[in-house]
């Protein structure tokens, strides 16, 4: 019993934890992180497509009906995130707030 406990606890303490109600403000604030922080030409290439003369779309889909895309500049190496869209399903981009503990 105390295993499962502490194996509980590491992961809660590690991997952090969703709560309060979803909200879309909580969405945005995820998606202006990840537009500055992550580097979707290396995390996920394969979901690339043209977006316009000048830019690459990565589209991300949830499964609860939201889709979404992050914008990167299309001349320019490397690519570089420069924003996001969403492209159908608003009402559903609705995101919980994530608390994690690091050390």
């Amino acid at each position: 019993m105390r295993n499962i406990i502490s194996i509980f606890v590491t992961t809660v303490f590690l991997g952090g934890c969703r709560i309060g109600p979803a909200t879309y403000e909580e969405f945005v604030h995820q998606r202006n992180f990840n537009a500055r922080y992550m580097d979707f030409p290396k995390v996920i290439p394969q979901r690339r497509e043209i977006y316009s003369e000048d830019k690459y779309i990565y589209i991300v889909k949830h499964p609860k009906g939201c889709v979404y895309g992050y914008l990167t500049n299309r001349d320019d190496k490397p690519e570089k995130v420069i924003g996001w869209i969403i492209l159908s399903g608003k009402e559903h981009c609705k995101e919980q707030r994530n608390f994690t503990f690091q050390i």
